[in-house]
């Protein structure tokens, strides 16, 4: 499927021609517009997360490089291009997660220090966002926090989605 065929999901963007700086210039400007800034919510839950800016991270919060970031087998983090290019669906596919391409549901992690994860899935596309409910300590409000996100690009990968959804506790629709 290709995302045109979504008519709530913009275009990809394209990173190609431009300088490392540029892109991750580029890709702040969305991260600021539709996350720090964006009046984000999903089931009612308003969607934020954790302050923190990452070391040697050119002045960026953390959270932003693991939405267009993964970390390689050295444990290294390294630029992911093909989920970086799909920040602008971040967004639209929290607001639109009762729209039948998208499965969203909350799974009990096999590591129980991980918790209950909400996974909000735009299968036909292979995005994948990983949210935490979580219980601010000052406000006692409640807020979704944001884990990461994932360009599923491999079967195996996807299978263990697949399981996940099949595991769920609830689905969300």
């Amino acid at each position: 499927m290709n995302y045109a065929a979504i008519e709530w999901l913009p275009p990809e963007l394209d990173l190609n021609g431009i300088t490392a700086t540029q892109i991750f210039a580029k890709l702040y400007s969305v991260f600021q517009m539709d996350i720090k800034c964006g009046n984000l919510f999903f089931s009612g839950t308003k969607v934020g997360y954790r302050p923190g800016i990452e070391p040697d991270g050119m002045g960026y919060e953390s959270v932003f490089w693991h939405l267009i970031q993964k970390k390689e087998v050295s444990g290294e983090r390294v630029p992911d291009y093909p989920r970086a290019k799909k920040l602008p669906w971040f967004k639209p596919t929290i607001e639109n997660y009762q729209d039948h391409r998208v499965r969203a549901w909350d799974y009990q992690e096999a590591q129980k220090k991980k918790g209950v994860r909400t996974y909000i899935w735009l299968e036909p596309l292979d995005y994948l966002i990983i949210l935490k409910r979580t219980i601010l300590q000052k406000s006692n409000k409640e807020v979704m926090n944001i884990i990461t996100t994932f360009h599923i690009d491999k079967i195996s990968y996807r299978e263990k989605i697949r399981n996940k959804w099949r595991n769920r506790i609830i689905e969300y629709t």
